[in-house]
């Protein structure tokens, strides 16, 4: 190892240990029992908010092997899988994400069973647009009728991705790629390449047209893993890779000075949001790894995590997340949604700071690649003449 990569690999040590001292300090703040009552902290009900916090605990116990934590979340589902029991829209279907890994954990066929029950739903009756895409539906009294948001990618097609990888079904492999391909079609702009938020079909509008940037960061965080789950099970068509790869390029030409996006890709005067931030971010780490996009993406993913690190505070709250965003009426409405902690910020923190564990290992990887290759590149022009 030259002197260079020694100095890179204590560097790499150190920031591991600094990533992981916050990481803990976010997953105590997310059990906080203060937190109760409050609709984006508290962590014991069933819907989206608390199922984004509990997947990226999932992330992080798993990679860490922190037994704490996945004991935490077994305890989690024992006592909120009540509540999962009213009527069953995409957004509160995002906790079953957990359902085929603590399947694998424990053994118990409870997480099998009900996981392959609410696939069926998803399958057999979830509300569907005219083009075939899952009506994006939600747990509060209001309905969206035809209209496809981004975030079912997130919320309910992962789910689909990872209960196929468990029980090597291919149905439910090609319905998530179905689902996804057809997401990626409905909500990608032409012209930039970027998401829009939402579709009305009815309408056969994008409705405010607004490129949010959390939109974007679901579905850029997830097909790597839908992809990754289902690619050995189904036909994954070069359409659906070929426009991941136009959203990454668009996402990375979107990115601020400063390392985070702009709560609306493309009014660089909007607030600059950390949710959607550390979701692209850790969407660009898993895409690298997993080969769907190229190493360069590995340093718009650092500066990104640079200027996230300064946002979490001493306590572990995650700072500068927008609070929860339907399509809104207007571009201009979309900079006007508060920000406040929700389990979704400091969920998608997590998943990036986890992702970035072994960063410095991506990092010197490359790093003693490119010198080989141009050690092979100097050989090769001397045997040339």
């Amino acid at each position: 190892m030259s002197a260079k990569q020694e100095s890179e690999a204590k560097r790499a040590a150190g920031r591991k240990r600094e990533l992981e001292a916050k990481l803990r300090k976010i997953f105590e703040y997310m059990r906080l029992e203060r937190h109760q009552g409050n609709w984006g902290m508290d962590i014991d009900h069933w819907d989206w908010v608390p199922g984004v916090g509990v997947i990226s605990l999932l992330e992080y116990g798993t990679a860490t092997d922190k037994e704490e934590v996945t004991d935490y979340l077994l305890h989690w589902v024992s006592r909120n899988k009540q509540k999962a029991e009213g009527v069953r829209v995409i957004n509160s279907l995002a906790p079953y994400a957990l359902f085929p890994e603590l399947y694998r954990l424990t053994g118990d066929p409870w997480f099998l069973s009900r996981a392959q029950e609410v696939a069926a739903w998803m399958l057999d009756t979830a509300p569907r647009t005219r083009e075939g895409a899952l009506e994006h539906t939600v747990t509060e009294a209001v309905e969206f009728p035809e209209q496809v948001w981004a975030d079912t990618v997130y919320m309910a097609v992962l789910f689909l991705a990872r209960l196929a990888g468990l029980t090597g079904d291919r149905e439910l492999a090609a319905a998530a790629v179905q689902q996804t391909l057809l997401h990626l079609r409905l909500l990608q702009d032409r012209g930039t390449g970027l998401l829009f938020h939402g579709w009305n079909s009815r309408a056969g509008s994008h409705m405010s047209a607004a490129r949010w940037a959390r939109a974007n960061a679901w579905v850029l965080l997830a097909v790597p893993e839908i992809v990754a789950g289902t690619g050995t099970l189904t036909a994954v068509p070069q359409e659906l890779y070929s426009r991941y790869r136009r959203l990454a390029s668009a996402l990375r030409q979107a990115q601020g000075a400063g390392g985070l996006w702009h709560t609306v890709l493309d009014q660089p005067d909007y607030y600059e949001e950390t949710s959607a931030s550390a979701g692209i971010a850790c969407g660009f780490l898993k895409a690298v790894k997993s080969g769907l996009l190229e190493d360069a993406y590995l340093e718009s993913a650092e500066a990104a995590l640079m200027a996230i690190l300064p946002l979490i505070s001493e306590d572990g709250e995650v700072q500068g997340v927008s609070g929860g965003t339907p399509v809104m009426p207007s571009i201009t409405a979309y900079n006007t949604i508060e920000r406040y902690p929700a389990l979704y910020g400091q969920g998608l923190v997590m998943q990036l700071l986890t992702e970035a564990l072994n960063l410095g290992q991506m990092h010197q990887e490359h790093s003693e690649q490119s010198e080989e290759t141009g050690s092979l590149d100097d050989e090769g022009r001397k045997a040339g003449g």
